[in-house]
């Protein structure tokens, strides 16, 4: 009997993701969900250096600008509802001051520049083919900082131009960092504020540019996280209200196949030791005084020196709330 459901099974990379690998993902929002479980179980990894992106030219022009890091200037910041945007950048990046603004900007530019030229694995998440550009300048924007759309011109862009802007950044950084993997996804999350239709035209041209990037790029990896959302789950109980965001069972199953596909068996093992320190991180103890719950707390900071021994791996938040249980 056929069961009623369609299972995606992931292809297998040359290659598999240790906490020896030095991470850095770049992308959408779902980007941003994995990157985080990847550091909750504290690999090493920088987390959308410029913020949320989801459109490819975008994400290439930050590959780019990680590989020259010229500090961002004032020139380069506009000013709208009493705070200073970057339009390369999200708007967690915007402050009241544009010394503030630029702080934090080159900051972390100059923090992930050296990341991307050591990493070993790079995760890009496209979201959608659609692009603004401002009008005045011609530039294609990240964010439009909620200015009128009368400052932009919207167009969708085709997939030859997504992959000569990312053919060109990609070379671009293989020859700085000649032993970087790559890793494409796109995005589940589906963009309906210009219909249905563009919407699967918007994917549909970065399945296309994606398919044509591994012609010239043959260790590009691709993972499959909207096939896993949108054909094996294929249910809107797996989505938030607005029923366009995956939630939180579903981006799991996502992270449950991505380990399964990347990660090897050690790796694997040793996640699920940490995942036992998470938990004691976060129990609630009836009777934090008694002498149980202390040996508890030490059992378990016991186990995390041991970890950090034998794999290098950080628990400081885990540790001050262990110790403070003593």
């Amino acid at each position: 009997m056929k069961t009623f459901r369609t299972v995606v099974i992931p292809d297998k990379p040359k290659y598999t993701i240790s906490h020896a690998d030095s991470i850095i993902s770049i992308g959408s929002c779902f980007s941003e969900n994995v990157g985080h479980k990847f550091r909750d179980y504290k690999f090493n990894i920088n987390i959308n250096p410029f913020g949320q992106q989801y459109n490819p030219y975008s994400i290439a022009t930050a590959i780019q600008r990680l590989l020259n890091p010229v500090a961002y200037t004032q020139a380069e910041l506009v000013q709208h509802d009493e705070l200073f945007h970057s339009f390369d950048h999200h708007g967690s990046y915007s402050k009241s001051t544009a010394e503030e603004t630029l702080q934090h900007i080159n900051s972390n530019l100059q923090q992930a520049s050296a990341d991307l030229k050591n990493a070993t694995i790079l995760f890009l998440t496209f979201g959608t083919s659609h692009v603004f550009q401002l009008k005045d300048a011609e530039k294609v924007v990240s964010n439009c900082h909620k200015l009128s759309g009368n400052n932009f011109t919207r167009r969708v862009l085709k997939p030859q131009e997504i992959v000569e802007v990312l053919a060109n950044a990609l070379t671009a950084l293989q020859k700085v960092n000649p032993h970087i993997k790559i890793i494409a996804t796109v995005s589940p999350v589906r963009y309906f504020a210009f219909g249905h239709y563009e919407n699967s035209i918007s994917k549909a041209h970065l399945f296309t540019a994606i398919y044509q990037l591994q012609e010239i790029f043959p260790d590009m990896f691709y993972f499959p996280a909207y096939e896993l959302v949108m054909d094996d789950l294929r249910d809107y109980r797996f989505f938030a209200e607005d029923m366009l965001h995956p939630n939180y069972q579903a981006t799991n199953y996502v992270w449950e196949s991505l380990c399964n596909t990347l990660l090897d068996k050690k790796t694997v093992a040793l996640m699920k030791d940490i995942d036992e320190i998470l938990l004691a991180a976060r129990h609630r103890p009836r009777n934090p005084q008694s002498d149980a719950h202390k040996k508890f707390a030490q059992k378990y900071i016991d186990k995390i020196n041991q970890l950090n021994q034998q794999h290098h791996l950080v628990f400081n938040q885990e540790l001050e709330i262990l110790r403070k249980q003593l």
